[in-house]
C-alpha cells in the first residue's frame, strides 16, 4: 500500500511539474550593468542586434554598480571613498576602471539617459536597483520619477543587490542595518508610488542556523514590508572554487569531449533537481513570496564561457521557467548581462572598440519568439534523456514547437499535420564550440514546407512556427 502511494505521488509530481503554464512577459529580462560605459546606444549596429533579441524587461543601473549609483552625477555617479569604506573584494578595482573609462570617453551625462533610450528602443519595462547604502531617498524617487516621465513602465524597485555578501559583511554591514534602511525606504516609495512593487535581497540558502545567511533570511522572512524576494542564480557545472558568479579555480576533468559531457549532465541535474529544490526552499522560508531572479547565468568559467553549452543552457533555462510549475513563483528574471567587456558573461562584448557577438545571442534570437505574443501556454514533453520538447499553444491550437537536443545524434521529430511555415535553429558540432571560432556556431532561419520531415541536428535548439 505504501509503495502504491509513493508511485501515485511520483506520477502526480510528474504531471504537475509538466503542466501547462501561461507565459509571463517579465521572465524575459536583461541586466544592463556596465552596458552604458562601453556601448553607444545610438550605434545602429548595436540597436539592430538588441532588437533581434527583443528584451521585455531591462534592469538599471545594475548589481554592485547599483549599490553605489548616484542619480545627480555623471555616468554611474560612483564615489570611490564611499566604495572603499563599504565593500571589500574586487569591486573597488572594477569601480576605478569604470570611472577612468567614463572620464576617458568624456561621458558627462548620467547613464539613466542612455537607459531611457534603450528602454524606448525596445519598448521594455524597467526594474530599478536602489542605492540603499548612501543615496538620499529623494534622489531615489527622482530616479523613479524620471523613468516614469519618459513613459517607461516600472515593474518595481530592488532594495539593493547582494548586500548579504561577505564583501559587505567584512565592512560591518549586517541584516539589522539592511532592515532598518529598506523598511523605511519601501514605505516611502509606496507612499509616493503606491503601484510600485519593492523587493528585498535574500541570502543564499544555508542550513547552519548560526551562519549570517541563515540569520539574514530568517529575520527578513518575519517581515512584510516588501512584495518579492531577490535571488541570484548561477548554475555551477565546472568543479572547483567559485565566488560571486564566477569560477576562480577550475578542476581539470579530462579533455573537452569528456568534460563537456559531464557539464551537460550537470545541467540536466540542475534543471531536474537542484534548481527546483533551491526555489522550493525559498518558497518554504518566505511563505511563497514572489521571486525576482535579477541575475542568472551559467556560472562564468574560462572553460564554458562563450561556448555552445552556455547558449543551450540559457535557452533551456527560459523554457524550463515557462513550463515547470516548480518555478511558478518566479515573477521576473533579468539575465546577467546584456553588454560589457567580459568574455562569456554578456550577450555582447566590447573589445578593441569592436562589438563581439557571444554564444548566447543566436539562442536568444529564437527564445525571443516565445514572448512576442500574449495568452500563450507552454507544455513540456521529455523525448529522451537528452531531448526536450516544448509546445506553445492558445485556444486556437498549437502555434509553435521548440526542441532542445543536447544529444550528439540527429533526431527525427514527429509533428503530424501542421500549418507551420517558418523554422529557426542554431547548432554546433560540439558543445565546446565557441562563437569566437570561425563559423563554429550556426544560426538558420528559413521557410518550412507544410508537413515536411524534420530532423533535429545534434546539439541544437530548433523552433518551428
Amino acid at each position: 500500500m505504501i509503495k502504491y502511494a509513493l508511485i501515485c505521488v511520483c506520477i502526480l509530481f510528474i504531471q504537475v511539474s509538466s503542466a501547462q503554464q501561461i507565459i509571463n512577459q517579465n521572465i524575459y529580462g536583461f541586466a544592463t550593468s556596465n552596458t552604458f560605459s562601453y556601448f553607444n546606444i545610438d550605434d545602429a549596429f548595436f540597436q539592430k542586434k538588441i532588437n533581434e533579441i527583443s528584451p521585455k524587461v531591462l534592469r538599471f543601473p545594475g548589481g554592485a554598480v547599483g549599490n553605489f549609483y548616484h542619480f545627480n552625477r555623471s555616468a554611474y555617479g560612483l564615489d570611490i571613498k564611499e566604495i572603499d569604506s563599504l565593500i571589500s573584494g574586487k569591486f573597488p578595482k572594477r569601480a576605478r576602471g569604470l570611472i577612468s573609462y567614463s572620464r576617458k570617453k568624456g561621458h558627462k551625462n548620467n547613464y539613466i539617459d542612455d537607459f531611457i533610450k534603450l528602454a524606448k528602443l525596445t519598448n521594455a519595462s524597467a526594474v530599478l536597483v536602489a542605492n540603499v547604502l548612501t543615496e538620499d531617498k529623494e534622489d531615489i524617487l527622482a530616479m523613479i520619477r524620471k523613468i516614469r516621465e519618459n513613459d517607461i513602465h516600472i515593474i518595481g524597485v530592488e532594495l539593493g543587490s547582494e548586500l548579504s555578501n561577505k564583501s559587505y559583511y567584512d565592512n560591518g554591514y549586517t541584516i539589522d542595518n539592511y532592515i532598518q534602511k529598506t523598511a523605511d525606504l519601501s514605505k516611502y516609495i509606496k507612499q509616493n508610488f503606491p503601484e510600485l512593487k519593492t523587493a528585498v535581497v535574500a541570502a543564499p540558502i544555508i542550513s547552519n542556523k548560526k551562519h549570517r545567511h541563515y540569520i539574514w533570511n530568517y529575520k527578513l522572512s518575519k517581515l512584510d514590508f516588501y512584495d518579492a524576494i531577490i535571488v541570484h542564480s548561477y548554475a555551477k557545472v565546472v568543479k572547483g572554487k567559485d565566488q560571486y558568479g564566477q569560477m576562480i579555480d577550475e578542476k581539470n576533468e579530462g579533455d573537452l569531449s569528456v568534460s563537456f559531457i559531464k557539464y551537460k549532465d550537470r545541467i540536466h541535474y540542475y534543471f531536474k533537481n537542484k534548481y527546483p529544490q533551491e526555489i522550493n526552499e525559498y518558497n518554504l522560508l518566505f511563505n511563497n513570496s514572489p521571486i525576482w531572479i535579477t541575475e542568472w547565468n551559467l556560472q562564468y568559467s574560462k572553460k564554458t564561457g562563450n561556448t555552445h553549452l552556455q547558449g543551450l543552457f540559457v535557452a533551456n533555462y527560459f523554457l524550463e521557467l515557462l513550463s515547470n510549475t516548480a518555478f511558478q513563483n518566479i515573477d521576473l528574471t533579468t539575465f546577467h548581462n546584456l553588454a560589457g567587456r567580459d568574455f562569456g558573461g554578456s550577450v555582447f562584448q566590447m573589445k578593441n572598440n569592436t562589438t563581439l557577438i557571444q554564444s548566447t545571442f543566436s539562442p536568444l534570437r529564437i527564445v525571443s519568439n516565445f514572448f512576442n505574443k500574449k495568452e500563450i501556454y507552454v507544455f513540456k514533453e521529455q523525448i529522451s534523456e537528452d531531448i526536450y520538447k516544448y509546445i506553445f499553444s492558445n485556444n486556437e491550437g498549437v502555434k509553435s514547437i521548440c526542441w532542445v537536443n543536447w544529444s550528439e545524434k540527429m533526431y527525427n521529430a514527429k509533428i503530424g499535420d501542421s500549418t507551420f511555415n517558418t523554422i529557426e535553429y542554431c547548432y554546433a558540432e560540439e558543445l565546446y564550440s565557441k562563437n569566437s571560432d570561425n563559423q563554429a556556431i550556426q544560426y538558420v532561419k528559413a521557410n518550412y514546407k507544410k508537413n515536411s520531415p524534420l530532423s533535429l541536428k545534434p546539439y541544437s535548439l530548433t523552433l518551428i512556427k
